[in-house]
């Protein structure tokens, strides 16, 4: 699929991450919905930094939480790009107690970055089927490394992100052969809510744990969600990228 053109949405698109993939796919000649729930100063940002270099972007709020405010948001962005044929999930929570405080992990912590992580991506998806169909599009979900070995286990983070990939063949399974589904699952990244307020001592354990000696490139990250947009025959797929630090 040529991405020029096509209209899409960055669900998170003002965070770090979510700038990033917002501004690839304008690079690329996309329109962009730039999906934000808190932080509309910097969505807004997103926005004039596109227009400024002659792209088409808007802001649009999406209460991962509400499935209304989801639902909302979603048609908002359709309504006014003219459909999607886009869509990428990259908002992400993390957060909760110490390491081993399982009794620490009271319900409302535990759903708050459950239905942001894994529950937002569905309400997401599911509301926005019906312009992906149509445009036989694509979704981009966003896991983790995390989800993928020991690292961070005691987090909920962890379960949270770990489930994204099911998820993922899930969509990939009930929205064939109309929309493709696919999800890159990233390692350490600087500016993310995975790294941020990380000491240097876990991002230096990190990058020495990893074969290549190397956190997580954003741009390659970036990158491959492109190509997962591009790509015809893939779907169902996750892809981890970090250096080589859980394979095996």
């Amino acid at each position: 699929m040529d991405i020029a053109g096509k209209p899409a949405l960055v669900v998170g698109g003002n965070g770090g991450l979510g700038r990033r993939l917002v501004e690839r796919l304008a690079e690329a000649g996309a329109d962009v919905a730039v999906g934000w729930s808190v932080g509309e100063d910097r969505a807004t940002d997103a926005c004039e930094a596109i227009e400024k270099r002659g792209g088409r972007a808007v802001a649009v709020r999406l209460d991962l939480r509400d499935p209304t405010s989801v639902e909302a948001g979603v048609a908002m962005a359709a309504e006014t790009l003219g459909g999607l044929a886009i869509l990428m999930n990259a908002a992400g929570a993390a957060g909760g107690p110490p390491a081993g405080d399982l009794a620490g992990y009271d319900p409302e912590t535990w759903d708050r970055i459950s239905d942001i992580n894994f529950r937002g991506p569905f309400l997401a998806s599911r509301a926005a089927a019906p312009h992906l169909r149509a445009a036989r599009g694509a979704i981009v979900n966003f896991g983790s490394t995390i989800g993928h070995g020991t690292w961070g286990a005691d987090r909920a983070f962890q379960p949270t992100k770990a489930a994204v990939s099911g998820l993922t063949r899930f969509l990939a399974a009930s929205l064939a052969p109309d929309v493709r589904v696919n999800c890159v699952a990233p390692g350490l990244m600087e500016n993310t809510v995975m790294s941020s307020g990380a000491p240097e001592s876990f991002v230096s354990t990190w990058r020495e744990a990893a074969k290549l000696k190397k956190t997580t490139s954003i741009d390659d990250v970036a990158e491959q969600a492109l190509t997962f947009c591009r790509a015809e025959t893939v779907t169902g797929q996750t892809l981890v990228i970090d250096g080589g630090l859980t394979f095996k």
